[in-house]
């Protein structure tokens, strides 16, 4: 085939292949493997299953769950599905910790976030475990490849501080400027629990780079002491979290604002949120590639279903949050900390459809799409 077609058709016709094609087609010659593995075919190719999938409106979800055994096993699940009103199946994906040896496994891995093929994967281990693996990793499903990022290093702290610690989640995302992949770790060190005397950490894991990076002091704003616990939602190259004044850290209500960190510039900003928001607890999201806040009601009053979408149509101007009308799929957190997957209409507060089994603890969805990243990097280890 090569000696009859020109390079850039032969090129044009491997960048509408999917992943598994492209891995096995690396076989077939040195040539296809170079050309494959290129950093420049690996983002090209990227960019053109997006472009692909928006056209045939073929998108997927990478859900997450945990189950248990009756010996209290964890056993991690995670599948691809179309996102569709049918929600079908469309593959399940081999498990990551079949990755480790008995000796280094931890209990559970659990999905920090998604981004172009990657899940940035944070592990866990029992209090048996003498050696511990580095606490996070990101993996490649599609082409079964893992990095293990190194140990993240100590925070330091002044000597007339203790050592409180309160973690934000990690974040994880793009940096489409660099073409880099970034984690965003938070640590607020504080004298006590209730004290208003803190300091803020921010530490970056650059892909490229393959190390972390403490940023300044004078980088973090003063209000990240106030730190919620829901993951932050990556949208338009930023990693957004929910935060409330520091002033109003021990009120009844709160003021409330989206804190942003750009990924690129490693900055941090802020957007507001709708006024009828601004006094209530939310969860911040993606929907599509706009942001989106839910407001969320008590499932267990009749009188007070549902929950309130608000969906920002145009990135940063506040003018621009929208109520939002339609189905989409929630996670509904039931007693005895089971959870289910549920089709819901927000206005309505009427379940369409339950989706997966009550016997899983469901931990994640985003939208995902299959890639190559990892395929040409020095570091990337291959799984099973």
């Amino acid at each position: 085939m090569a000696g009859y077609l020109p390079e850039e058709i032969i090129e044009k016709v491997l960048l509408r292949l999917p992943v598994k094609t492209l891995i096995r087609f690396t076989t077939v010659c040195k040539s296809w493997l170079s050309k494959i593995k290129a950093s420049t075919f690996v983002q090209s190719h990227l960019c053109t299953t997006i472009d692909s999938n928006n056209q045939n409106d073929a998108h997927l979800l990478l859900l997450s769950a945990r189950s248990y055994s009756k010996e209290r096993n964890c056993y991690e699940h995670h599948w691809l599905h179309w996102d569709s009103p049918e929600f079908g199946e469309y593959s399940k994906l081999s498990n990551p910790l079949s990755f480790f040896t008995p000796k280094n496994k931890p209990q559970e891995l659990r999905v920090t976030g998604t981004c172009n093929g990657l899940v940035c994967l944070e592990s866990y281990y029992d209090n048996s475990c003498k050696e511990r693996l580095p606490a996070l990793m990101l993996w490649n499903p599609s082409i079964r490849k893992i990095v293990k990022l190194p140990r993240i290093p100590g925070w330091g702290h002044p000597n007339d501080y203790k050592v409180y610690r309160m973690y934000a989640p990690l974040g994880f995302g793009y940096d489409p400027h660099s073409n880099d992949y970034k984690v965003l770790r938070i640590v607020i060190l504080r004298s006590d629990r209730f004290s208003f005397r803190y300091s803020s950490v921010v530490q970056v894991y650059s892909l490229a780079r393959g190390s972390w990076r403490r940023l300044s002091a004078s980088v973090a704003p003063l209000d990240l002491q106030a730190s919620g616990i829901k993951r932050p939602a990556f949208i338009n190259g930023c990693l957004h979290m929910l935060k409330y004044r520091e002033d109003d850290m021990y009120c009844s209500t709160h003021d409330w604002f989206i804190a942003y960190f750009n990924l690129a510039t490693e900055v941090f900003g802020e957007i507001m949120i709708p006024e009828a928001l601004q006094k209530r607890r939310c969860s911040i999201s993606r929907y599509g590639d706009s942001l989106a806040l839910i407001k969320d009601y008590d499932t267990r009053d009749p009188d007070n279903r549902g929950c309130e979408i608000w969906v920002m149509k145009e990135y940063g101007v506040a003018e621009s949050w929208t109520y939002l009308c339609g189905e989409v799929v929630l996670k509904e957190e039931k007693d005895g900390g089971q959870s289910r997957m549920v089709l819901f209409d927000p206005k309505s507060g009427n379940q369409a459809k339950v989706i997966g089994s009550e016997d899983h603890v469901y931990c994640f969805m985003d939208s995902f799409v299959e890639s190559l990243v990892l395929l040409d990097h020095a570091n990337a280890i291959s799984t099973k």
